[in-house]
């Protein structure tokens, strides 16, 4: 079955903001370096951006699914990104970067759970796999133009021209919103109940599962930018950094639409479960890392994890949910899992800082391997 226009368009916007997102997400460990921060820091700015994301995408999704609509949102949440530039390229301390990151990360949760919910009301359950895989691939892409743009821009503009340069494809990604059509999203035929943590007893039980073994997993996660980190010890150049996650994000987006199918073909639980011991394999092989030729390595490895996880973990999530509070729920569960990663970035950062690497990969690798039992052991609990 073809895929409608409006899963291209959707996909169109992510494809142009992560080009800007990404012309900056590599160079700023290296920028955040230059500004006297360490791991640290890098941790505690990574950790509250994303917790600041995942807060927000269950107000987003609880506002659409109030008003019944979804593109109000997701206009405030791409235009936000689109017209902050300014404050990173002027930033003169760690405390700039982090106002920054906070206010993007705002704009990332407010879109995410109607854009997701958005995707799914525009096509039949049976196709979300390849529905959310290409818009992950196309997101992706971008992810993978962006930091290669940026190796391009870098001997020219420097850092802090990149920052600027990155400016205009977030301007085009919003401008590109007013192209999307809003779906019919169907209203709640009863009042939906007051977002409290009694709410979640209202959800299905495979739902509230998913949400703690997802919460356990993303004990595990760390920001993306430890790994840049790891190849840069390593012994990467700051060129070769940005060139290696061009890499990674071109395999990412290569891989994410036939791996999406895939899903829908042999179940996107499966997949997920793969993902889960992808992760683990991968954050293992870096504890254990001796050189940046292994580094590379396991970086296009994870890019394997990311295509497999990402697109079918959402996919999945959308069958747990009623139609009706579907944004919601959604926006929930990456609430959920986003504010934990800031203890998992502060507490991965202190690792880091004071036992080294190796452990707080370890760490990461041990943490990834226990969600996934879990998981396992659940779907045996459901089986007759």
């Amino acid at each position: 079955m073809k895929l409608p226009l409006q899963v291209y368009l959707l996909g169109l916007v992510s494809f142009l903001m992560d080009v800007a997102s990404e012309m900056v997400y590599p160079l700023l460990p290296l920028f955040l370096t230059s500004l006297g921060a360490g791991a640290g820091v890098l941790g505690l700015v990574e950790g509250i951006a994303e917790a600041t994301a995942s807060l927000f995408k269950v107000v987003g999704g609880r506002i659409s699914d109030r008003l019944g609509r979804r593109k109000p949102l997701l206009l405030l949440g791409y235009g936000l990104p689109a017209f902050l530039r300014p404050i990173l390229a002027l930033a003169q301390s760690p405390a700039h970067v982090l106002l920054y990151r906070f206010l993007d990360r705002t704009g990332k949760g407010l879109r995410t759970a109607p854009r997701d919910a958005l995707l799914a009301e525009s096509v039949d359950q049976g196709a979300f796999g390849r529905a959310y895989g290409l818009h992950r691939g196309l997101d992706t892409l971008g992810a993978t133009v962006g930091p290669f743009l940026a190796f391009l821009l870098l001997p020219q503009l420097g850092i802090r021209g990149v920052f600027w340069a990155s400016a205009i494809p977030a301007f085009l990604a919003f401008m590109a919103l007013f192209w999307v059509r809003e779906a019919k999203a169907p209203r709640a035929r009863t009042p939906l109940p007051p977002l409290r943590l009694t709410y979640l007893g209202t959800l299905p039980v495979p739902y509230r599962r998913f949400l703690l073994v997802s919460g356990l997993f993303a004990l595990a996660l760390s920001s993306n930018a430890f790994l840049l980190l790891r190849l840069k010890e390593l012994g990467l150049t700051p060129e070769a950094v940005t060139l290696a996650y061009t890499g990674y994000n071109l395999l990412y987006a290569l891989l994410a639409y036939p791996l999406g199918s895939l899903a829908d073909r042999v179940g996107l639980r499966r997949v997920v479960a793969w993902g889960f011991g992808l992760y683990a394999l991968v954050y293992l092989g870096f504890a254990l890392a001796k050189t940046a030729l292994a580094g590379v390595a396991l970086l296009l490895l994870y890019a394997l994890y990311s295509a497999a996880f990402e697109g079918a973990s959402r996919a999945y999530l959308a069958t747990l949910v009623p139609q009706e509070t579907k944004a919601t729920a959604i926006g929930l569960y990456h609430t959920v899992v986003g504010v934990l990663l800031l203890p998992a970035s502060v507490i991965f950062g202190f690792l880091w800082q004071s036992y080294g690497p190796g452990l707080a990969f370890g760490v990461g690798a041990g943490l990834a391997l226990l969600a996934l039992t879990l998981f396992l052991l659940d779907g045996k609990r459901r089986r007759p």
